[in-house]
């Protein structure tokens, strides 16, 4: 009887260790890989929590943890995983900040409009992702697997 309740529960454990983490990983953790696998490492900058809240104005307790990379040339690259306790108040402040970043490289930098009309923002309820990238169809990929969709 007690071999059987112990490789029950065995067996409970190594179910629940064989499931989909990707969806939960922390923010930083989820940033890094998508600046890793989509082969941005070279030209992104690790933002902090006070420049991100500083770029994004994201109204007061809507974000529990933010993991941002910025370019460090003049492209629009961004790669953002925001944990969220009001998903709609973070994708609506990454939009903002998406059309202001917009305005701004109509003038200066036009080529990078494109990107940023064209960016990845997608979510699973908790997390907000966005990308802005030169591939698009391996950015959607990407967000997706760390979405854990």
């Amino acid at each position: 009887m007690l071999k059987k309740f112990v490789s029950s529960i065995m067996a409970v454990l190594l179910l629940v260790g064989c499931g989909s983490s990707s969806g939960s990983a922390k923010p930083s953790t989820a940033a890094e890989q998508l600046v890793k696998n989509l082969n941005l490492s070279s030209k992104m900058d690790a933002m902090d929590e006070s420049q991100t809240q500083g770029l994004f104005f994201f109204a007061d307790g809507a974000v529990k943890s933010s993991s941002l990379y910025l370019a460090n040339d003049k492209s629009a690259d961004i790669v953002g995983v925001f944990e969220a306790e009001d998903v709609s108040s973070v994708r609506e402040s990454v939009e903002t900040y998406l059309e202001t970043t917009k305005l701004q490289n109509q003038t200066y930098n036009p080529e990078e409009v494109f990107k940023l009309d064209n960016a990845v923002i997608d979510d699973n309820g908790k997390t907000v992702v966005v990308v802005v990238c030169d591939d698009l169809e391996s950015a959607k990929k990407e967000v997706k697997s760390v979405l854990g969709k």
